[in-house]
This record gives structure tokens, sequence and C-alpha cells, in this order.
């Protein structure tokens, strides 16, 4: 059973007019539910060559990651670059897959217990 889910939760007001073409496929799909098995897929699929080759910044792109288990409990993820920040002032901005899989796993554990 997948872990965790990820779907986008807001984008820049006008966002249609800046899309381009080459991340219109990924942008479609991240408008929907997408899910995980594992914290390192998730990390894994943000510091993918695609996730990163999108301009976030340019977007606006806002994501809310959670548990699928519970989709109630969730943390936004707002990704700059290689920095991922997590709206939740316990948790620091990641910039790399390590650190984004260490704060996302220590939230999950404090979210389940």
């Amino acid at each position: 059973m997948p872990q965790l889910t990820l779907v986008i939760k807001s984008k820049a007001v006008d966002f249609s007019e800046l899309v381009n073409g080459d991340d219109n496929n990924l942008i479609q799909t991240l408008s929907m539910l997408c899910s995980f098995y594992t914290v390192d897929d998730l990390c894994s699929f943000l510091y993918s060559d695609k996730f990163q080759s999108m301009d976030h910044e340019l977007y606006e792109l806002v994501f809310e990651m959670g548990l699928y288990s519970d989709h109630q409990v969730t943390l936004d993820i707002i990704p700059r670059g290689k920095n991922m920040t997590i709206d939740n002032s316990k948790y620091p901005v990641c910039n790399s897959h390590q650190s984004l899989k260490q704060v996302i796993s220590d939230w999950m554990v404090e979210v389940t217990n």
C-alpha cells in the first residue's frame, strides 16, 4: 500500500499563460492525486531531472503532500529548484534528496504516533 500522496495545491494566477509545452504533461499528471510507496520514492521523484527542470518559481507551484492512509494529515512542499520549503515552522528548507527524506520521515513518525 502507498504511504504518501502528492498533488498540486496552488499555482500562479496566470499559470495557463506561463506553462510551456514540455512541462504541460507533468503538470497535468501532478494536478491529479499521485501516490508513492515510500518516502524515498517521493524524494527521488522531487529530485528527478524532469521535475527539477520545471520553472517552479515562475509557476509558483505549491504541492500538498499527505498520508495515503489519512488525507487530512498534510504538509505543503514549495519547490524552488533544489530547495524544497516545507510549510511548517518545525522543518527547514531542504536542499537535497537526503535532507528532504529525513524531514518527511521524521514528520511521518510524529504524525503517526
